[in-house]
């Protein structure tokens, strides 16, 4: 995996709906975080929708967020074949939701989607930072997240309150989840830490109109 461009400056990201793609990184060292979305620009005022398609942040106008996604690209690859594995019917979705994207020439993304070698809709990138019990609430409960865990760091676990358990999540895990619906949380670890959660979101789905229902069976593999 690739650093995060340096150049980018901060700022912060929308919630809710929002650009498709933002960059967010907080300046304090132990709080660093550089975020990439693909969600449909959406603002609703009074049952009004400001703007049909969604655009690109004005952040990924610099060439080093380009440079940092090409970096990238070959780790987005892997992953998206992970999920293929373990969950072929929302690769599919996700192939079919980017595809979408890239078809729609209002959104001027060509550029951007040549380099996001990823079905998901995005990733945040979350350095040195633990992560309180949460869930993705922006995703569906039949959905898979995808994480990953890098760095020289020791003594870290991965816990699921809801479940009761706690899974070892050294350097190089690699782990499937439905965020969800199953909560979760990183609550320490001694060293230096990055996670990489790739992530798709409802509205972007929506948008899109790709259905991606259902949920994974092992009935699948029969």
């Amino acid at each position: 995996m690739a650093d995060f461009p340096e150049s980018i400056s901060a700022r912060k990201g929308p919630s809710g709906f929002g650009k498709f793609i933002t960059c967010v990184v907080s300046t304090r060292p132990q709080c660093e975080r550089f975020n990439i979305e693909f969600i449909p620009r959406q603002l609703i005022l009074d049952q009004r929708m400001s703007q049909q398609y969604p655009q690109p942040s004005a952040n990924f106008r610099e060439p080093a967020a380009l440079d940092w996604l090409h970096a990238i690209s070959e780790s987005n690859g892997i992953l998206s074949a992970i999920l293929a594995v373990i969950h072929p019917k929302l690769y599919d979705a996700g192939w079919k939701a980017t595809e979408y994207l890239g078809n729609t020439p209002e959104t001027g993304a060509k550029e951007l989607l040549d380099g996001w070698a990823s079905v998901f809709s995005g990733v945040s990138v979350i350095s040195n930072r633990i992560t309180t019990p949460h869930r993705d609430v922006n995703s569906r409960a039949n959905w898979y997240d995808i994480l990953v865990t890098l760095g020289p760091y020791e003594n870290c676990d991965l816990k699921l309150p809801g479940l009761g358990i706690s899974l070892e999540y050294g350097p190089g895990t690699v782990v499937g989840i439905s965020g969800k619906v199953l909560e979760h949380a990183v609550p320490s670890f001694k060293g230096d830490r990055v996670c990489y959660a790739y992530f798709m979101r409802n509205n972007m789905h929506e948008w899109a109109k790709i259905a991606g229902k259902d949920w994974m069976e092992t009935s699948y593999y029969k």
